[in-house]
C-alpha cells in the first residue's frame, strides 16, 4: 500500500507568504498526502486564503487552534498531529517551498529501507523568492543520532524541520514543548533523538525543500526576551540530558554561542533582557569558576561602556568565548 504523508503547516498571518507554499504542495508528483494547516488565530485573510485550496483539494484541511491551547506555533503542530492520519510526518512552516519531486523521492527511500525512522534531507535558502543552489544543513563526521543530537544540544543545529520525513511510529510520544517561544524545532528533535530506542537516521543529500531566510527578526523588541524565557524553559525540559557531563559541554556551547551571536551585538538594543541572560547564565552550573568571572567581567564591561572602548582586553574575551562555542 502507498504510504499517506501527513504535511502539518501553522499559520499565523500568513496569507501574503503561504499561497506559494501550498501551490508547492499542490504540484506534488506523489500524489497520497495529506497537508493540514492550523491557524494560530490570524487577523488577515489566511483562512480564506486556504479554504480555497481546501474546497478544490480535499486532501488539504483547515483548523483553528482550539481555545484552551496556548497560542504559537508549537500548539498548532502538535494539533496538528493529533489530527494526522499518515504513516510519515512532514512538518513545513507558512513560507517554505518545496521541489515537486520532495514527497516522491522520500517516499522511494524510505520505502526502499523500511528500518529508516527519521530521514533528512539538504535545504537551502528561499532570498527574494530565489532558490539558492547551496545546502543549510551541518552534518558530524560519523552520521548517527548520538553526533546529531550533540549537535542539536550545542547549538550547531544539523538541519531544519523541513529538511524531515518522520515516521510518525519513530516520534512516539515526543511533542512541540507549548511554553517555548524559540528553540522549538531544536527541542522537539532533541527528544525525537534522544528516546531511549534511538531512531535510525538515513541522511541524503539532496535539496529539495527551501528555507525563507529573515534577518529582521533580531531587532524586533522581544527577541531577546524570548530568548532568555526560552532557554530557561529549553534548561528544564532537558534538565536530565544536560546533567551527564557529555550534554553539559555541549549546552556549554550552545550559551556561548548566544552570547557571541545576540547578547554581545545587540546589548544596547536589548540592554534589560540580555543582563537577565547573563546574570542567569552566572547563577547556573552551566559554567566552570573560571568561566562564570569571564560573564562578569563582560557584565562590567558592556553596563560601564568600557566594551566600546579600544585596548581592554575586549577581543581577547570575545575569543574567550569563541573556544568555547566551538
Amino acid at each position: 500500500m502507498i504510504p499517506l504523508i501527513s504535511i502539518i503547516i501553522p499559520a499565523y498571518n500568513r496569507a501574503h507568504v503561504i499561497h506559494g507554499t501550498l501551490k508547492s504542495i499542490c504540484a506534488q508528483s506523489y500524489q497520497n498526502w495529506e497537508c493540514i494547516v492550523v491557524d494560530d488565530g490570524s487577523l488577515d485573510d489566511t483562512k480564506n486564503l486556504v479554504d480555497k485550496f481546501v474546497e478544490k483539494d480535499s486532501r488539504f484541511q483547515f483548523y483553528s487552534r482550539p481555545l484552551d491551547r496556548l497560542k504559537g506555533a508549537n500548539a498548532c503542530r502538535n494539533f496538528g498531529l493529533e489530527k494526522s492520519k499518515g504513516e510519515y510526518v512532514m512538518f513545513l512552516d507558512s513560507d517554505d517551498i518545496c521541489e515537486p519531486f520532495c514527497l516522491e523521492e522520500r517516499i522511494d527511500i524510505v520505502a526502499n529501507n523500511l528500518s529508516i525512522d527519521l530521514l533528512v534531507r539538504d535545504t537551502a535558502f528561499l532570498i527574494d523568492d530565489v532558490k539558492k543552489a547551496f545546502s543549510i544543513n551541518k552534518d558530524p563526521e560519523i552520521n548517527n543520532s548520538e553526533n546529531y543530537l550533540s549537535m542539536f544540544l550545542s547549538y550547531k543545529i544539523p538541519w531544519p524541520i523541513m529538511a524531515c520525513l518522520y515516521k510518525k511510529s519513530s516520534i512516539g510520544s515526543c511533542r512541540f514543548d507549548e511554553n517555548l517561544k524559540r528553540f522549538q524545532d531544536l527541542s522537539f528533535n532533541i527528544k525525537v533523538l534522544s528516546q531511549p530506542e534511538r531512531v535510525k537516521i538515513y541522511r541524503d543529500f539532496k535539496i529539495d525543500n527551501y528555507y525563507r531566510d529573515d534577518k529582521q527578526k533580531i531587532f524586533s523588541p522581544d527577541f531577546i526576551k524570548n530568548i532568555y524565557e526560552s532557554l530557561i524553559v529549553f534548561h528544564e525540559i532537558h534538565r536530565g540530558l544536560l546533567k551527564t557531563k557529555n550534554y553539559k559541554l555541549d549546552f556549554r556551547k550552545f550559551i556561548s554561542k548566544i552570547i557571541l551571536q545576540f547578547i554581545m551585538p545587540y546589548f544596547y538594543q536589548n540592554k534589560k533582557e540580555s543582563n537577565k541572560f547573563l546574570f542567569w547564565t552566572i547563577k547556573s552550573n552551566i559554567f566552570a569558576a573560571n568561566q562564570k568571572c569571564a560573564v562578569i567581567m563582560m557584565l562590567f564591561f558592556l553596563n560601564t561602556g568600557l566594551f566600546k572602548m579600544q585596548g581592554i582586553g575586549m577581543n581577547k574575551l570575545r575569543n574567550r568565548f569563541k573556544i568555547i562555542a566551538n
